[in-house]
């Protein structure tokens, strides 16, 4: 073995062994958990693991003809539909104000990200609290310019747009903070190239800034999709599904099939959780194709 191909592979070694405790955390959270579900997903089986059989394909038949799973994927699509660019767009806004680097625009950073590093259940129940239809402060105030009773969790029409607000606010923190950080690193000169053009601030973010950032925001766009389709605390906390299933996500129907409605249907939850697998991973190839692949032309 000559001495050049030997420190290949010593350089090889010490990759693997650096990538080794990062394998391993995603094979024992990750790669058991999901092939543990497909598996389960094929059994008739409870929590309490009594009286297991065989079941095939019959859970996953069901779930077609289950009319909850219907509503609860088109929930968690209006959901991640909505959030996400109301999410990003907050951020890209907000950006314009906070790309510099002095000590109040740092001051403003550090403020948009507190709540993203909240409880989404101590947010939630903050929310619930702020908008009680009776002892609420926002809807006190309503009342007080004249517009009535409003009940923004109660009401079918308003209690998912309401979810969607509450978590747009909590997560745009933390987009903004990677957006900023990409606004940051577009050259400057190319800014002063576009102010000897006579280009206007809305003309230099379209055609600087925007083109500049799109690999950050793609990668934004992506994650913030597959976070938004497995949405659960939100809903639950605030409206706990209701009213008339109308925020009822997967992900929480599939914790109600399998932990808190009996018979605690865990081979049913666990091939409704296959299905959601299949949607996102549908939706992550369509969004790599479609948005990551511009990001890098």
């Amino acid at each position: 073995m000559n001495k050049k191909k030997k420190s290949r592979l010593q350089y090889q070694r010490s990759a693997y062994l650096f990538i080794l405790p990062s394998m391993l955390i995603l094979t024992v959270f990750v790669f058991v958990p999901l092939g543990a579900s497909l598996i389960i997903s094929l059994l008739n089986m409870n929590i309490f693991m009594n009286d297991i059989s065989f079941a095939g394909m019959k859970n996953f038949v069901r779930l077609f003809k289950d009319s909850r799973v219907n509503s609860a994927t088109f929930n968690s699509l209006y959901f991640a539909l909505f959030e996400v660019p109301l999410q990003i767009g907050l951020a890209l806004l907000f950006s314009l104000f906070v790309a510099k680097n002095n000590r109040y625009t740092r001051a403003l950073r550090t403020i948009y990200y507190l709540p993203f590093v909240c409880s989404m259940t101590a947010i939630g129940i903050v929310w619930s609290m702020l908008l009680d239809p009776n002892m609420g402060l926002v809807p006190y105030l309503l009342r007080l310019t004249g517009a009535g009773s409003v009940s923004f969790l109660k009401d079918p029409a308003l209690a998912m747009p309401t979810i969607i607000a509450v978590s747009a606010w909590k997560g745009f923190g933390y987009t903004l903070t990677l957006i900023t950080a990409a606004v940051l690193n577009v050259s400057a000169s190319l800014y002063e190239a576009a102010e000897i053009d006579g280009a206007n601030l809305f003309r230099k973010f379209i055609h600087i800034t925007i083109p500049g950032i799109w690999p950050t925001v793609s990668f934004c766009i992506v994650t913030t999709m597959i976070s938004a389709l497995q949405m659960f605390d939100q809903a639950y906390v605030m409206t706990q599904g209701g009213p008339l299933n109308k925020t009822e996500t997967v992900v929480q129907y599939i914790y109600d099939r399998g932990f808190q409605t009996a018979p605690y249907d865990l081979g049913y939850a666990s091939a409704i959780s296959v299905y959601l697998f299949i949607i996102i991973a549908v939706i992550t190839f369509v969004l790599r194709r479609f948005v990551l692949e511009r990001g890098g032309e």
